[in-house]
Order: C-alpha cells, then structure tokens, then sequence
C-alpha cells in the first residue's frame, strides 16, 4: 500500500510509512521460502532464519493483508500448517535444521527428530524468483526454556485467528475447506488444555518473563476470542452443529473466567496452582482484553474502563501501553530462576514493560468502547516514540523509576510497525 495520502494527521501519516517502509516490507524477505517474514528488519536480534507462528506471525501476516500481500500470507500459512503436530498443536517458534540440535540454552526442551517436518512451497502467482521453492527440514519449538511453559497455547490460538484474519479478507471458501481440518485440530488442541477448574491451562500467554503460572487472565480471554473465531469459520462452511459446539465451549470457558477472575470493579490478573488469585500488581492487561473481546459485559465494560482509564501508569513515558500498572510488586514464587544462558540484559522480569501486543489489547477495546479520543492519541504516541528512534521501535519499554521508559530487546522489531499498521488501516473512518 503506497499511497498514505488518505491519512488525515500527518505525525500518524509518517509513522505509518515508517512502519510499512522501513521495517515490514524489509522484514518480509521471502528468501528461506514463499511467505517467510523476519520478526524484526534486519533479523540482526532474532536471526534471518527462524520463524515464530506464534503472536509475531499473526500480528505481522494481519498487516501484510491490510497492506495487500495476500499471497505471501497465504505462503507463510501453507508453512504453518506444515509444521502443526499430530495433536494439532502449532510450534511456537521453528527453525531449519540440517544435522540434529543441541539440546540447550533455549531450545533445551527441543523433541528431536519428532517435532521435525519437511515443507515443500507450492507455486502460487506472485511468489518471487528468489524463494526457495525445494523441500527443506525444519523443526519445532513447542516447550519453552523458562519453567512452567508459558507460550504453552499461543502457537494454536495465533494460527487459529491468521486463517480467520485470511477468511475476513479473501471470503475463499475453497480455501478454507482445504483448511478447516488444520484448524479444527488447533482448536482442540486448546480444549485438550482446560483443567479440573474449567480454566485453559498455558501460563503467560504472550509473557515469558515472569511467566503468570499457571492461569493467566489474557490466556482465558484469547481463548474465548479463538473458540468464536472458530465457531464463525465453521458457520461460513454452513456446518452450525460444530458451530455450536465451539460456541458452546466458548460460553463455559467465559463463565469460569467470570468466576474466577471478576473482583468487583476489575479482573485479576493471573491464577496460581498454589497461592491462588493474583492481583496485586495494580491493574493489567487481562482487562483489556475483556473489554476488547466483549467477554466483558455492559455494566463491567463501564466499570472496567473507569479505572483502567485513570489509571495514567499505563502510558509510563507518554507511550502506551504497560502490562501492568503497577511495577515490580512480586513474591518470590512469581519469578523463575535464572538461567545460566540468559543474557545479562534479559532480567528476570523482562515482560514488564509496554509492548505493542498489549497496546493491541487497548486500543481494540478503545474501539470496543468507541473511545475514538483516546485511541488516536495511543497512535499519536506511538508515532511519536517511532520518530524519536529514527522512524523504529523497539520490542519493549520498561519502566523506569521516573516517568520515562527504557527502550529494550530487538531494536527494529515488527510487533509495534504491525500494531500501528493494523490500527490505522485497518481502521480508515477514524484516520482519514
């Protein structure tokens, strides 16, 4: 998408550019085979090979069909469908393998030669001339290094709401017949992954670092979201009795996640096996993902944004939006031990910090809320912090002991560029 012009401020007009020219496209190589993206521009943090089906690959493939590289994103799903495991469970990270790993470091937990696949590209118009077309061997990441396995259903839930986001965009029901088995198998994967409470089991759902053992708030909500999603592409194939199967199972999962996690004017952030409801951290982002979802109902919508809107700790350093309000209040048992592999600049606490899958969160329930004041001014901070860095952003912002943040991890990562690209276009009425 080249011409921006529609876009009316012109602050929001160059972030976006900066967004799709200087880190999407770039990261959108295609080189290890049709549809490959990098998770950054350059590949210089994460490496030039690797690929991540989880949040970065759904983020990322939904701007790239706001942007009009359907092919390509219909190349990265024939990948991902490749790499899912006989119990329907998606990798949440993969990479080519030649001769067999060393199991250590991050991918010590690595299956090998099980969780190994062979993909071979098929020809689609407008693949380029440099992908590789030839069958290669990869291999999937699906137990994380840190304890307890957070991440644990991101890989299914991601893939799950890609090939709806497809749907949403080329309404091809040839394709999605071809795909709603790989879908369906996701989707009770997931299911396979609620407990005695009713609650889906997975730790941080998009946190590693700590790592929200073992019920995490945003996971219960993603999962009610994916479980709809699923119901919808069921309902498109005209198959309503499996729709309502997922419906179905969305409705009880949302019921326990009431019981559960509702404390009266807010959510609670996280469960844990042993010393029960967390939520002691100020207020997070398991509330915005309520909101964004409509889990949440009339009456605590209303409630929920009364204080999540006052809350000013969330936009530390004028930038949205932290995961937590309120900093570095933890016990001892919510942080894993450190790693000997872990860089020095990896703490413990990482994941406290503003990053652009949780200013998703926010701005989708500003939309929700129809709050159109406070999302374009999230936008316009968020264009502002990708001037400041050279029309970049960074994976995360921490907080710091004054009002300002720590920009941290990947210097040219895609999360934030794909965030903003997916606001803005796909939100035109409001910026335009």
């Amino acid at each position: 998408m080249d011409n921006l012009s529609w876009i009316r401020d012109k602050d929001i007009r160059r972030g976006v550019n900066d967004a799709i020219q200087k880190t999407l496209t770039p990261a959108l190589s295609e080189k290890l085979f049709p549809g490959h993206f990098m998770v950054e521009a350059d590949g210089e943090h994460f490496g030039q090979t690797w690929v991540f089906p989880g949040l970065d690959a759904w983020e990322i493939s939904g701007a790239y069909l706001l942007m009009g590289k359907i092919r390509a994103v219909l190349d990265y799903f024939d990948f991902a469908h490749a790499s899912q495991r006989e119990d329907g469970h998606i990798p949440f990270a993969v990479f080519p393998i030649d001769k067999p790993p060393v199991a250590e470091g991050a991918i010590k937990n690595i299956r090998y030669p099980e969780d190994m696949f062979t993909y071979a590209p098929i020809q689609r118009e407008g693949q380029p001339p440099h992908s590789n077309m030839s069958a290669q061997q990869w291999i999937g990441l699906f137990e994380h290094w840190v304890p307890n396995n957070p991440l644990g259903v991101l890989g299914p839930i991601s893939y799950l709401l890609t090939g709806e986001d497809i749907m949403s965009f080329t309404n091809d029901v040839n394709w999605l017949r071809e795909k709603i088995g790989s879908l369906e198998q996701a989707g009770r994967y997931v299911l396979s992954c609620k407990c005695e409470n009713g609650l889906i089991d997975g730790a941080g759902f998009y946190m590693e670092m700590y790592s929200r053992h073992k019920w995490d708030g945003v996971t219960q909500c993603y999962a009610i979201h994916a479980f709809h999603r699923l119901a919808g592409l069921h309902q498109k194939l005209g198959d309503e009795e499996t729709a309502a199967l997922w419906l179905s199972n969305a409705n009880e999962l949302q019921t326990h996640f009431q019981e559960f996690f509702w404390q009266e004017d807010h959510y609670a952030e996280y469960i844990h096996p042993e010393h029960g409801i967390v939520d002691f951290h100020g207020l997070t982002d398991v509330n915005w993902a309520a909101v964004a979802f409509g889990i949440a109902d009339e009456e605590q919508s209303a409630l929920v944004w009364n204080v999540m809107t006052r809350e000013h700790r969330f936009w530390r350093g004028d930038f949205p939006t932290q995961v937590i309000s309120v900093a570095y209040l933890f016990r001892d048992w919510e942080i894993a031990e450190r790693m000997p592999f872990q860089s020095l600049s990896m703490g413990e606490l990482h994941d406290v910090a503003a990053m652009g899958r949780v200013w998703y969160l926010e701005a989708m329930a500003c939309i929700r809320m129809n709050d159109t004041a406070r999302l374009v001014k999230s936008v316009e901070l968020v264009c502002a912090m990708g001037a400041r860095f050279g029309g970049y952003w960074f994976e995360r912002y921490q907080p710091l002991q004054t009002w300002d943040v720590f920009p941290t991890g990947a210097k040219r990562y895609c999360e934030y560029a794909a965030i903003l690209t997916r606001i803005v276009l796909g939100n035109q009425h409001i910026f335009s």
